[in-house]
């Protein structure tokens, strides 16, 4: 008679060294998903921030364009003379304007920019406001960790004449018919070219 031969399976379980091979395969599996979804986070968090930093720069932006181009020709009396709320410099920009960066005010607001110095030779623009019959002044800033950031006024000493860029308004009887605004920053220069569509009374 012959014997059917019957595969008998072999007791003996994993070894020591294939525990281990399988175990370094599966952490290394689990730290490269690990490394990739933190990547994919950090993707999508700077993502997130350079939306927000680029929302809130063309909101600034809209603001002092805004403002600016609603910037009426009001005088105030100093010893009799009429003077106009407009002047500035590089760093510095004062007017009177018919919008409020806070949208709530109604009539004009005297609007003020300036530029200050801030951490590791950064620049910040800030606004601040305040009305004839409200003296509480609010403050906002507009542009922060700006290289450099710079005004000049184009003006024409009478009509007809020939125009010139100035970095220094003072001048309490002639108003500028354009405003730019130079801005440096880690992305590039922008420069914004603002006309102003109220004109002073010669």
């Amino acid at each position: 008679m012959s014997r059917q031969r019957r595969d008998i399976p072999n007791p003996r379980g994993f070894t020591l060294l294939e525990l281990l091979i399988s175990m370094s395969l599966f952490l290394l599996v689990i730290f490269i998903i690990g490394g990739s979804l933190r990547l994919g986070f950090r993707s999508i968090g700077a993502a997130e921030g350079k939306s927000d930093a680029m929302e809130r720069f063309r909101s600034s932006w809209e603001i002092i364009m805004n403002q600016i181009q609603s910037a009426a020709p009001l005088t105030y009396d100093d010893d009799g003379a009429k003077k106009y709320y407009f002047k500035g410099d590089a760093n510095h920009l004062q007017f009177v304007t018919t919008r409020s960066a806070w949208g709530d005010e109604q009539g004009s607001v005297i609007v003020s920019y300036r530029l200050e110095s801030g951490e590791r030779g950064r620049k910040a623009l800030y606004a601040s406001e305040r009305s004839g019959v409200n003296e509480d002044t609010r403050e906002v800033m507009l542009f922060d960790d700006l290289k450099t950031l710079s005004f000049s006024y184009f003006g024409r000493e009478a009509l007809g004449a020939e125009g010139t860029w100035t970095e220094q308004w003072d001048d309490p009887a002639r108003y500028p018919e354009q405003v730019k605004m130079n801005l440096l920053g880690d992305q590039g220069e922008v420069t914004l070219l603002i006309p102003l569509y109220a004109r002073a009374k010669k």
